[in-house]
């Protein structure tokens, strides 16, 4: 099998687009990454795109059912999707009677999402958020290493500390409150509101 641009792989699994020119709205391969690179199903990006927000869908050939593949092929699926910077959520819609797919979804970390506009026989919603981002923590983290190191070369170790961890602690809330403004600005703010299944 010819490696192609976008081929995601994790443990053995690959997932491959059909249309590099076009990876948002083809199929992608699913395979086990054996002997024979076995195709177990597909999965796809293809649907209706919110800003901010990408549908998912999977299906795996019958034989491979039940056996964790979908979920891992979930799981890949919205890995790939978050590496991109303007995506900051993945939906996917699943039959109330589909059990699988929805035991799947959640193993995948997707979460049900009530729609107050229910409609009779829909498909249920669910989908996964990406974490919000937590620069502070780092920066603190290098701010105490560099601390140590400064306090060292100036002689006070204390003075050392509390300058880089003032520093680490501004650049930290700084670099926080920009991803949080980019995030509601591409979002419009809809991921800070959802309601839980009770």
């Amino acid at each position: 099998m010819e490696k192609g641009k976008y081929d995601y792989r994790s443990g053995k699994m690959l997932i491959k687009p059909t249309d590099e020119e076009d990876v948002w709205n083809c199929k992608w391969d699913i395979y086990l990454v054996d002997k024979d690179s076995t195709k177990i199903g597909w999965l796809s990006f293809e649907g209706k795109k919110e800003t901010g927000t990408v549908p998912v869908s999977i299906e795996l050939l019958p034989l491979y059912r039940g056996r964790g593949h979908g979920t891992d092929a979930l799981k890949m699926a919205r890995e790939w999707a978050f590496n991109h910077s303007s995506v900051y959520e993945v939906e996917a819609y699943a039959d109330r009677e589909n059990s699988g797919y929805i035991s799947a979804l959640l193993k995948a970390g997707f979460i049900y999402r009530e729609d107050l506009t229910i409609v009779k026989d829909a498909p249920e919603r669910y989908s996964v958020v990406r974490p919000k981002s937590t620069w502070l923590g780092l920066y603190v983290i290098i701010g105490i290493v560099v601390g140590v190191i400064l306090g060292i070369v100036i002689g006070i170790p204390w003075v050392g500390m509390v300058i880089s961890l003032v520093i680490a602690f501004s650049l930290g809330t700084y670099m926080d409150s920009v991803e949080k403004r980019k995030r509601k600005e591409i979002t419009g703010g809809k991921l800070d509101h959802y309601i839980k299944r009770k």
